[in-house]
Formats: structure tokens, sequence, C-alpha cells
């Protein structure tokens, strides 16, 4: 028997016997007829079966299932209303979806574009860099992010290197300009020598002062050698010891003859017995260097202070003096190897004594510290474990 389904109705239902005839059929109202013989033919339990109308219009999808009596039970529905949500739904993602989507496209790659923007003037700025342009920094954005920390840090390095450049070329033009007067001396010693007479007093004398010359540049190359020694950790240290109120007593007494020349008063307040570990030729290195320099810059009639005490875990030796003093600008760039306070190089000197101060206590495990007032004089302060 079979029964057309009530308008609205869109479910298959088949009832038939144990031998697959059909008893009951109910099909979808949907105007269209369907040849089921497919259905009395071959049962399938485990899959769909695909029931197509005359006109392949519609289709109804069966499930076939077999009852205690031994009759089986299939029962469909038309894909109707799937198809209809299907459509609606393709409707929608080409209506709402694709414009969104190239929506999100365009606005990734805009807000792609403006997170990459520091990154690009990263690019261009080593660029720059590249063609000797050492004055190109990389725009800051304050944005706050990880990218403009980056551009920071990178724009921070950049001052590094430039400000290392810059002292290399200061420091080649004062090695250039304080090696080229000893050599043109021993030059033109050596010429005037040969071309005067060849009188053993006056030969002797060209080579003392041609000696004197070389003294002088073998002596800038061994500082510039320790200091680079000592600045890199390979500095060898003779470590032992040693009384620094005894060493610097010494070191006083040397330099006395000279400060007596230049009218400059120096005294020493150290208590006796002052004791630490340190190499003693170094040590007489870095008070001999700081006390000649204090004599050199302080005027007749001046006073050049040297202390010494013990704070705590550490001794610390301080040189005052009333000299002309230091600009406050040119401070930081005293410890520096080849400057010169003093641009006219009036004075005599290599320009290394502070430099090799500061590696040595450094090589020590010490500080230094300066600090000046122009037309006042200057304070270094050095401070050494007394364990060192």
């Amino acid at each position: 028997m079979e029964n057309q389904g009530d308008k609205g109705d869109s479910f298959f239902v088949r009832i038939a016997g144990r031998q697959n005839d059909t008893l009951f059929v109910n099909v979808p109202a949907l105007g269209a007829s369907f040849d089921y013989s497919c259905l009395e033919r071959h049962a399938l339990y485990d899959q769909w079966v695909d029931l197509k109308s005359g006109d392949d219009e519609y289709v109804v999808e069966v499930r076939s299932v077999r009852l205690p009596d031994g009759s089986i039970l299939q029962v469909g529905k038309s894909t109707e209303e799937r198809e209809r949500f299907l459509e609606r739904l393709r409707a929608v993602f080409v209506g709402v979806m694709i414009p969104a989507i190239l929506l999100g496209l365009g606005g990734g790659g805009f807000i792609s574009f403006r997170a990459l923007s520091p990154i690009r003037s990263l690019v261009n700025t080593v660029r720059s860099i590249d063609t000797r342009r050492m004055d190109a920094r990389v725009p800051e954005s304050h944005t706050g992010d990880e990218l403009e920390e980056l551009v920071f840090l990178f724009n921070g390095m950049l001052e590094k290197i430039q400000s290392l450049i810059n002292g290399m070329q200061d420091s080649l033009d004062n090695v250039a300009h304080d090696l080229r007067t000893p050599i043109t001396r021993l030059r033109s010693v050596a010429e005037v020598a040969l071309q005067l007479d060849e009188r053993p007093d006056t030969l002797r004398e060209a080579l003392m002062d041609c000696a004197e010359e070389s003294e002088r540049l073998l002596t800038m190359v061994n500082t510039l050698m320790d200091i680079s020694e000592a600045e890199t950790g390979v500095m060898r240290l003779d470590v032992e010891e040693i009384n620094f109120s005894a060493l610097i007593a010494d070191v006083v007494d040397l330099y006395e003859y000279v400060a007596q020349d230049r009218d400059v008063c120096v005294c020493t307040d150290c208590p006796e017995g002052l004791y630490l570990r340190a190499d003693p030729n170094r040590m007489r290195q870095v008070i001999a260097n700081l006390l000649d320099n204090a004599i050199k810059y302080t005027p007749g009639g001046g006073r050049v202070e040297i202390s010494a005490c013990r704070r705590e875990e550490a001794v610390m030796i301080i040189v005052r003096d009333t000299g002309e003093g230091i600009p406050p600008e040119e401070l930081p760039r005293i410890w520096d190897r080849l400057y010169r306070v003093d641009k006219s190089r009036s004075r005599r000197g290599l320009g290394l004594g502070l430099s090799l101060v500061k590696a040595v206590i450094h090589a020590h495990r010490g500080s230094v510290e300066a600090s000046s007032e122009p037309g006042k004089g200057s304070v270094f302060i050095l401070r050494l474990p007394a364990t060192s």
C-alpha cells in the first residue's frame, strides 16, 4: 500500500515483509514520483541509500533496519531542506564571509605594514651605515612595544660604536702626533751629525739625543702594551705583601726635587704599617703617575697632598692638588689613552699616565675616580681591596 504524504511531510517510510516485499510506503509530498523498486531488490542495513525522483530533482536518503519479527523498516528524509540551508549558507558566505576575509586581509596587510615599519627603518639605517654614514639613526616610533625597545637598543649601540670610532680616530691622531715629534728629532739629529763633522764629541751627543728619543718611543709602546694587557686581564702581577705607607714615601722622595723646582709643596698623611697585597712595581707606577700629574699641573706656590687610610676591607689613597683643575666636559675622557686636557701639548708627556693608572688599579680589582673644579684643583681617589 502506497500513501502520499501530507503537505509539508518530507519523510519517506517503507515497511516490508520478511521477503522484502512492500507492505506499506509513505512517499514525501514533494510533487514527484519515486521508484523504490531498488529497495525491494536490496535492503542495505549498514549504509545510507539515495532514493531519487524520476526527474532527479529530489533525493531522499533512506536507512534500513530489520525488526524483531523479520520485517524491514526503511525510513528516509528529503534532502531538500538541507539543500536550502546550504544554499542560504553559501549566500551568507558569499555576501558576508568573503568581504570579511577581504577586509581582514586588507587590515592585516596594513597592520603588518605599520608593524614592520621599524624593521624597514632598521634595514635602511644599516644600509646607510654601510655607506659610512655613522651618524644615521633609526627613527623612534614611541609605540612602547618590543620593536621600539629594539630600536632604542640599536640606536644606543650605534652611539657607542660612533663614540669608540671617534675615540680611535682621536687616539690615532694623538699617536701620529706623539710619534712624529721623536721620529723627526731622531732623523734631524742624525742628519745634522752626519753633515757637520766627524768629531767624536758631536757624534756622541747626537747618539745620546737619539737614545733619549728612542727611549721615549719605547716607553710609549711599552705603556700602551701594559694598558692593553691590563684591560684584557692578562697583565702579570707579582703580588706580595707590601707596606704601602713606605711605598708612597719612596715615590714622594723621588719627586721631591721636581716639586722644589716648581715651588710646589708635597705633603703626605699615611699611617705607619699600612699593608696590603699588591704588585709593588705597578703600585709605584700608579702613585708616580698621579704625583707627576699633580705637580705638573699645579702652579708655583701650590700644594699636593697624598693621604692613605684603611676603610673596612679596602685601602683608600687620595691624591689632592691645588692646580688648575679639569673642565667638567673633559673629566670623563681623562682615562682615555693618549688623551690630554692640554690641547696645545705644551707640557711634556705621553697622555698615557691616567690610562695606565686605571688599568693597573682594575687589574688589582680596585677602583679609581676623579673629581675636579677648574681653578681649584683635582682629587683622585683609589680604592684597593686589602686582600687583593
